[in-house]
């Protein structure tokens, strides 16, 4: 099965507007690698972001938020988010989508863009937990269950 992939297209006014961009989702266990290490480094940072547990992975991510990357340490922070954006590949002419290059540093050139094209990449691969968040509660009242006692929806 393929890794899902998303176009997007530049919105905002300036000299990146229409650019088209491809996001392609990591693999699971490099995602979920990837979100327990932006979690420890946010952690190694001693900043207080509540709910935030090192070994949850790209679920405890999702919860924390895009904002962590501010909690870190510069050089860790930027190491990350190098990695997110090799996730982005560049389509130079829309009308040609089988045309695709990686991302180079020259595809960009407002700071909005830079800002907005992260925030794109990091809502593919987080934005689905925001779906089963409700199973995520469930799933941790059931671990928190005494093996003896009945589930906690279970018929009186």
């Amino acid at each position: 099965m393929a890794l899902r992939q998303i176009s997007v297209r530049v919105p905002m006014q300036g000299a990146d507007h229409g650019k088209v961009f491809v996001i392609t989702r990591m693999p699971a266990m490099e995602a979920d690698q990837w979100g327990r290490h932006c979690l420890q480094a946010a952690i190694a940072s001693g900043a207080d972001i509540p709910g935030l547990d090192e070994d949850a992975g790209l679920a405890g991510l999702a919860a924390v938020g895009l904002g962590i990357f501010g909690a870190m340490d510069p050089q860790r922070m930027d190491g990350l988010i190098e990695r997110l954006m090799r996730c982005v590949s560049v389509q130079p002419d829309p009308r040609n989508t089988a045309v695709r290059r990686p991302l180079d540093e020259s595809d960009l050139e407002e700071i909005l863009t830079v800002g907005w094209l992260q925030k794109e990449a990091f809502a593919l691969h987080v934005d689905f937990f925001k779906g089963v968040g409700p199973l995520f509660s469930l799933l941790s009242a059931l671990l928190q269950t005494e093996p003896s006692a009945p589930p906690p929806d279970a018929p009186m």
